[in-house]
């Protein structure tokens, strides 16, 4: 199938290429044509005065003159004829000529469209992904597997027969793995998931394939860090130091240990990947319980401000109930700058408490870093959180949160010019 396409697509190219180039040759020809038939009747007639004037200046009488200009029309005749009919009349050298034209015009387009396809194909062989696009039917089954054990094990021996195959295949290597984790096949797994990133290039890929291998030898160890996954981490992590398995990784080991300090600072690194998400809510709400018990314990928590926001619509203001609302926190002595936090939520959801803190960060800053902050609200209508004519927006006056809980109440009223 995949060559059927191909092999249409490239008819159809060279249809593009040639057609254009064919169409101008006829046109090009039809010109020459109508221009030569136009200087040989403007040479008949410039030739019939001369005549008729050495007829009346009785230089010729009339029957000389008949056969002369019988001559001449004939001559025009034959000229006509013979531009009608290319190959009629003409010697054997301009008959090759007038073939070899338009074909020599065509034949070096007619070549590159030729060569074209033999030079991609070449080069796709060499640097392109077509064996793993002949498996992503595999892929994405494995993909769709919902806690399916046949379809697993289906899985594993159809991949099984790809690598045994061809080894050089790293995603092959990595989906036969994660259908061995998902029927808790972790050794398996493992050796699966090590071979793959053993044949990736030092990409944020191979960093996400080697946040499998960690996991997969850390529950081999019973759940605790040995040398060989600190190890595995420092790679994954010297790739892509903000790689989301790692990081929960070290999250779930510190939580584990009861190191909730260390668990606070990796999910906040979490949360910040994708401040909007529902994991980050529920990260969040682990942040929130690990500094009750910090500070149960007698441990300076040191959660940093928070601001707590009343938020509403202007009374008899209606809107779609979809529309986004886009809520941030801003240094109020720079501007220009990413917001300090934000979340994002829907005309729906209005009215609502919502409470911004340092691990609603979007940024490298967050609400710690300012002294002086305002809160800021806008119902976009485009989606976007940047405000545009037509949207609506306000915002609190600039305070300072004092590094401990502020209230604030405030009402979307204000359109955007």
């Amino acid at each position: 199938m995949f060559w059927i396409f191909t092999a249409i697509l490239f008819v159809i190219a060279v249809g593009f290429v040639l057609l254009p180039l064919w169409v101008r040759n006829r046109a090009e020809s039809f010109v020459e044509d109508a221009s030569r038939k136009n200087e040989n009747i403007a040479l008949f007639q410039e030739r019939s005065d001369e005549l008729e004037n050495e007829l009346a200046s009785g230089n010729l009488d009339q029957a000389e003159f008949d056969v002369l200009i019988q001559e001449m029309q004939q001559s025009l005749l034959s000229d006509v004829s013979d531009e009608e009919l290319p190959t009629k009349g003409k010697t054997k050298q301009e008959k090759k000529t007038a073939t070899k034209s338009p074909a020599y015009n065509l034949s070096i387009p007619l070549l590159l469209c030729l060569l074209m396809p033999l030079v991609a194909y070449g080069l796709y062989s060499e640097w392109g992904f077509k064996n793993d696009v002949e498996l992503m039917g595999l892929f994405q089954r494995t993909v769709n597997n919902q806690d399916n054990p046949q379809e697993s094990q289906d899985l594993i021996i159809s991949l099984g027969e790809v690598v045994q195959a061809d080894d050089d295949r790293p995603w092959a290597w990595y989906f036969l793995a994660e259908n061995f984790a998902s029927i808790g096949m972790f050794n398996e797994a493992e050796i699966a998931y090590t071979q793959s990133a053993g044949r990736m290039e030092e990409t944020p890929e191979k960093a996400l394939v080697l946040g499998r291998v960690a996991m997969a030898k850390y529950i081999l160890a019973e759940f605790t860090f040995t040398a060989d996954i600190l190890e595995v981490i420092d790679e994954a992590r010297a790739i892509n130091p903000n790689e989301i398995s790692i990081l929960q990784l070290i999250a779930a080991d510190a939580e584990e240990r009861e190191d909730f300090e260390t668990a606070i600072e990796y999910w906040r690194l979490i949360i910040q990947s994708n401040p909007n998400s529902e994991q980050a809510q529920i990260l969040r709400r682990s942040i929130a319980i690990a500094q009750q018990r910090l500070a149960g314990d007698g441990q300076d928590v040191a959660a940093g401000p928070t601001i707590e926001i009343d938020l509403s619509l202007a009374e008899g203001l209606e809107l779609d109930g979809n529309l986004r609302v886009f809520v941030a926190v801003r240094n109020a002595a720079q501007e220009g700058l990413p917001p300090l936090a934000a979340i994002d939520l829907t005309v729906s959801d209005l009215p609502a408490n919502i409470q911004l803190d340092n691990s609603y960060a979007v940024g490298p800053f967050n609400i710690s870093s300012a002294d002086t902050i305002f809160v800021s609200a806008s119902v976009s209508f485009s989606g976007s959180a940047t405000p545009s004519s037509g949207d609506y927006r306000s915002q609190t006056d600039n305070f300072s949160h004092n590094g401990k809980r502020a209230v604030i109440s405030l009402e979307i009223v204000d359109r955007v010019p």
